[in-house]
């Protein structure tokens, strides 16, 4: 499982929806590339249809947790998950787990408009944009469809590599988080997208071609 320091943005549901249960949760790692084709198809299955299917039949049976994987040979693969993680990061220093707030909800909804909008970010989609202008180009698609919830200007400047007069190599405000996914992601062995992991086990059944109800019969197979 990931830091617990991404919980109140990368978990799926928050305490207090799971509060009530008298059981612990299955917890169920999402191995997910912005840039993946199949991540994609995965993903807005899972989060359309089978998580809330499964949450109204099983609460509280399930935690689903997003994990970060950077596919080095798409460029855009590091900027998306760089304005991924630099977003996920606002969102914990804005709202710091308020009751009123959910945190969660905005980080998984802008996870679905990118994978939605995927094709925007694609190698030949924006070859001549500079890395800078690629940050823009994603809050512009983003925030098109969705109220992110905190300030162009913030956010952005997490993200601006700006000039200098000796030659830097320091990163952004996302490099922390990229390092810390890189090395978890090395730890683990898994390098395909999508993988599925269900109690620390590669769940191999469950892919992005399967349909939603047989989705659902997989994880609930684990119950």
């Amino acid at each position: 499982m990931i830091s617990p320091k991404y919980s109140l943005t990368h978990y799926y549901f928050g305490t207090k929806t799971l509060l009530g249960a008298n059981h612990v949760p299955h917890v169920v790692n999402l191995y997910f590339d912005y840039n993946c084709p199949f991540s994609a198809r995965l993903y807005l299955k899972l989060y359309n249809s089978v998580i809330p299917d499964l949450q109204k039949k099983h609460p509280g049976r399930f935690q689903f947790i997003y994990v970060n994987v950077i596919q080095p040979w798409h460029v855009n693969s590091v900027l998306l998950n760089e304005f991924s993680l630099a977003y996920a990061k606002l969102l914990r220093e804005k709202y710091k787990g308020d009751d009123d707030k959910d945190e969660q909800e905005l980080f998984w909804k802008f996870s679905k408009v990118v994978f939605e909008n995927r094709e925007h970010f694609y190698d030949t989609s924006n070859i001549d944009l500079t890395r800078n202008e690629v940050y823009e180009q994603i809050y512009a698609v983003v925030s098109q469809n969705l109220d992110l919830g905190v300030e162009k200007d913030k956010l952005l400047s997490e993200l601006v590599i700006r000039k200098s007069k000796e030659p830097s190599n320091e990163g952004n405000g996302a490099t922390a988080d990229v390092k810390y996914f890189t090395k978890y992601l090395r730890n683990t062995g898994i390098h395909v997208t999508p993988t599925v992991v269900i109690d620390g086990i590669v769940e191999d059944t469950i892919s992005s071609g399967a349909s939603e109800h047989d989705l659902v019969k997989a994880f609930e197979s684990k119950l």
